[in-house]
């Protein structure tokens, strides 16, 4: 069993960072439904997504970090919201490279303190996966280090999830970063009864005796999600997996 430490510092209570074992997992929809579960309980609540790549003009549909505000209606500036917004949809040392910008942590964690100031609780997504290179020599987990946050992991059901959970969870551990838990997400629909069904059942049962940490879910698809809407979000936030979430998040209380 992979056992990864729990942090006891202040700086993580009501505080995260959601990466994810890929791209394409739904952590903005888990982050999302997560701060407003926040909110509704009467948590101060600020979210950051402080990279983002692919948001060229004319993107269809809004950028993760126009979503995530429009889940609080929150008022909070682009710069301290999403510090670095690049068009091309690279992982984010080759979009910065496109842009001929270079990507600085300090602007991150001077924008996070920032938030900080203001929020109770400020929830921070990540861009691709964990190892994804920001710099020349700094990664996701370089950040994370920096802001001194516990971390909550998405995967997939799908086949291959218990691989890319467990590759995440070494790579987490490594550094001594903590895990407050891994959530199993259901992005597309399945049939019940299905074949595919049955490969979600083994791959959350593997997970929970590999590691020492919760897994929750798999979240349950929903069709209000497609599209980006508010409605799709409000709806996650009410389910268990995202209740348990909330409680796993502020566990110091409000």
């Amino acid at each position: 069993m992979t056992s990864l430490p729990r942090s006891a510092s202040p700086l993580s209570s009501g505080a995260c960072f959601v990466t994810g074992t890929d791209t394409g997992v739904g952590k903005t929809v888990v982050m999302a439904a997560l701060a407003v579960c926040l909110r509704r309980r009467g948590m101060s609540v600020g979210v950051m997504k402080p990279v983002e790549t692919g948001c060229a003009a004319g993107s269809a549909g809004p950028s993760d970090a126009e979503r995530l505000r429009a889940c609080l209606a929150g008022d909070d500036p682009g710069a301290f919201l999403n510090p670095y917004q690049f068009a091309a949809p690279f992982a984010p040392l080759a979009a910065a490279r496109h842009a001929r910008a270079v990507i600085s942590l300090d602007r991150i964690v001077q924008a996070y303190g920032l938030l900080a100031a203001r929020y109770r609780s400020v929830l921070v997504e990540g861009a691709g996966g964990l190892c994804v290179p920001l710099t020349d020599r700094e990664d996701m987990r370089d950040l994370i280090e920096r802001l001194a946050l516990p971390v909550v992991l998405v995967g997939r059901c799908a086949l291959g999830g218990v691989n890319h959970a467990l590759l995440t969870l070494e790579a987490l551990q490594t550094r001594k970063i903590p895990l407050l838990a891994l959530v199993l997400n259901r992005p597309v629909p399945h049939q019940a009864a299905s074949e595919e069904e049955l490969q979600m059942a083994s791959t959350v049962a593997l997970l929970k005796e590999r590691i020492g940490v919760p897994v929750i879910g798999p979240l349950p698809y929903l069709a209000s999600l497609a599209g980006g809407g508010d409605a799709g979000v409000s709806e996650l936030s009410r389910k268990p997996g995202i209740e348990t979430l909330a409680d796993l998040v502020s566990r110091d209380g409000p």
